[in-house]
């Protein structure tokens, strides 16, 4: 497809790829082209933990949608409640985020919408995103001249790329060339799924369908649990150590007497979650191999004027719930101190050349990576640290809490 504008393509329509269009300033000469590998917008069954960085960026970045985000959250003061999952089966303590910040959890769904709703019609629009897109190569065709290849035969052409195609991102691996690295598993597993809040108040009590726990305290595993959309279901993420790395078949079914065999020494609590959500979760619980990046590298090809964003760029594992954060932040980052002050400033001008715009995107990439990639990486290593510690049989409040910590102030910088 031909265009007198320069095309940016973003690559994957999750949360940050959708968070860069609606965020990204328009300018008169750009426009952007979003291309998602899944044939329809699935929307997949579990919540996101929205700590106080994640909602303070948002805020700075995208005030109306970030304040929309706060408003559909379930938020509170309090982080979690740690119960005890064995047989001391008591309250170990709550644990709060600091003074005048809040913690809130979201459902993927009600994020996606919300996110959908925000997408400025004069960049573009949600109905444009391309559907069944899974891109297979990126080639360099001429100066600022890019060819898009899919996997289903089908081509496009784009002047720049923002890959927001996740931990195993193939732009990733575009970018980096020789030192690229494919994600590494971190001995860990993870069963997931959504329960009506309804049954977990019957069966556990109330106050485990309409609060945040994790249960802890037991050698080889640990369950988080909260509500979402609007209180009607709790999300379940039960996770446990396998240091076999296990390979699945996508259409292979988990039975009870796997799941609860990774979960020994568990209470009745824990039992009743864990059978709800192998039996009530719709489609039957995920199983998921817990991966991430080790060492992160560069997020810029100047070449193929890429950029990669959120796990494409910093893959980390889910135990700070920083990975999503993490991709926020990164965004406010890139557009609000970047990118969108060059095109506000009239520093692009409206008849800026494609060569004019690659350099100021190429440059705007590499100070996003320069300041983003130092915390980022923090960010990788203290959450592959804070899953061992949940499995670990570990109570001490000071221990659990410290890098959590880290990660609620990682944004208090942004303006």
């Amino acid at each position: 497809m031909a265009s007198d504008k320069f095309r940016i393509a973003i690559i994957g329509s999750g949360p940050i790829g959708k968070l860069l269009a609606c965020s990204a300033t328009p300018h008169p000469r750009i426009e952007l082209v979003q291309y998602e590998a899944d044939v329809l917008p699935l929307r997949p069954s579990f919540g996101y933990g929205v700590g106080p960085q994640t909602l303070h960026t948002t805020k700075v970045l995208n005030p109306t949608l970030g304040q929309q985000l706060e408003e559909k959250c379930f938020t509170a003061r309090t982080w979690m409640r740690w119960w005890h999952g064995g047989d001391e089966d008591r309250l170990i303590a709550d644990v709060e985020v600091p003074e005048g910040k809040l913690y809130g959890r979201l459902g993927r769904e009600e994020l996606m919408d919300l996110l959908d709703d925000s997408l400025p019609k004069t960049i573009m629009s949600k109905n444009n995103i391309q559907y069944g897109k899974r891109l297979a190569d990126v080639r360099s065709t001429g100066p600022q001249q890019l060819e898009l290849v899919f996997e289903d035969g089908t081509k496009d052409v784009a002047n720049a790329v923002w890959a927001a195609d996740g931990v195993n991102s193939l732009c990733r691996k575009l970018v980096q060339g020789d030192s690229y690295r494919p994600p590494s598993y971190t001995g860990m597993l993870a069963y997931r799924g959504k329960v009506s809040a309804k049954k977990v108040a019957e069966l556990v009590g109330e106050s485990f369908a309409s609060e945040s726990y994790c249960f802890i305290g037991v050698r080889g595993w640990h369950i988080l649990i909260f509500p979402m959309e609007n209180g009607t279901l709790v999300n379940i993420a039960a996770f446990c150590i396998e240091p076999e790395q296990k390979r699945f078949a996508r259409d292979e079914k988990v039975t009870l007497e796997q799941l609860l065999s990774y979960f020994p020494g568990r209470n009745a609590k824990v039992d009743t979650l864990l059978k709800l959500v192998h039996s009530d979760t719709p489609g039957g619980c995920q199983r998921l191999n817990i991966n991430h990046m080790e060492k992160l590298e560069t997020f810029v090809n100047p070449q193929l004027c890429m950029t990669t964003f959120g796990d494409a760029a910093n893959a980390m594992t889910p135990h700070m719930a920083g990975s999503m954060s993490c991709g926020f932040i990164g965004c406010t980052t890139f557009l609000h101190e970047e990118w969108n002050p060059l095109i506000k400033s009239g520093s692009l001008p409206a008849d800026a050349s494609n060569a004019d715009i690659a350099e100021a995107l190429v440059s705007a990439s590499r100070t996003y990576e320069a300041k983003h990639r130092p915390l980022a990486q923090k960010l990788v290593d203290m959450s592959a640290q804070q899953g061992p510690l949940w499995s670990g049989g570990i109570t001490d409040v000071a221990t659990l809490r410290e890098r959590p910590m880290f990660l609620w102030s990682s944004a208090d910088d942004k303006h």
